[in-house]
């Protein structure tokens, strides 16, 4: 382990890098196959899912923990109040929310902060943000909300894969505290409820 020593492969030395790359381009490959062709996912254990987590995970940034618990829940490994979900992000409501209907929007590919996001995963993920806003906002009946990504401990993140907070605001003078518990299943459920009938509606 650590050892920059080249691998020998059918009689032929290869550097570390190589067998990476040949490894990650046989990765995409058979990844790409798999969800183009529904019948192949059960070549691999889990299916489509195992082998879009396998891809992710193969792609995921220096210093992105896949453990982090935005992973499992974008996993399905987790259960979330899920307002939300396209190809490229989830949305779902803050465990711990400053107010009622304090949602998260996060993109599904590993990356630490919004700072590392780029292409699909940027584009399709920020797309979202705005139809978004206004569910929140229409759900709860605030006047305004704060869109917030907080780059680095030291701005307060503590998850580190990358995500959005929608906080509606009723009064500017209002606590931006998180609560201290966690949301319960009747709290969450009626607003994640008129959320989601808020993006039906076309916000």
């Amino acid at each position: 382990r650590g050892s920059s020593r080249p691998s020998k492969l059918h009689g032929h030395h290869i550097s570390r890098q190589s067998t990476i790359k040949m490894a990650t381009t046989s990765l995409r490959t058979l990844t790409t196959a798999l969800c183009m062709g529904g019948a192949l996912g059960l070549l691999l254990p889990g299916g489509v899912r195992a082998a879009r987590r396998l891809l992710s995970s193969s792609a995921a940034p220096a210093g992105y923990d896949a453990g982090n618990i935005f992973a499992k829940i974008i996993a399905g490994d987790i259960p979330s109040f899920k307002v939300m979900e396209t190809e490229h992000c989830i949305a779902i409501l803050d465990a711990f929310p400053v107010c009622p209907g304090h949602t998260l929007l996060i993109p599904k590919k590993a990356s630490v902060t919004c700072a590392d996001m780029e292409g699909d995963s940027l584009t399709g993920t920020m797309a979202e943000l705005p139809k978004l806003v206004r569910a929140v906002q229409k759900a709860t009946g605030a006047p305004a909300a704060r869109v917030i990504s907080n780059v680095g401990p030291e701005a307060g993140q503590i998850v580190f894969h990358t995500h959005f907070h929608i906080i509606p605001r009723h009064t500017k003078d209002a606590s931006w505290a998180n609560s201290k518990e966690m949301v319960t299943k009747e709290e969450a459920l009626p607003v994640m409820e008129a959320i989601k009938k808020a993006l039906a509606e076309g916000c």
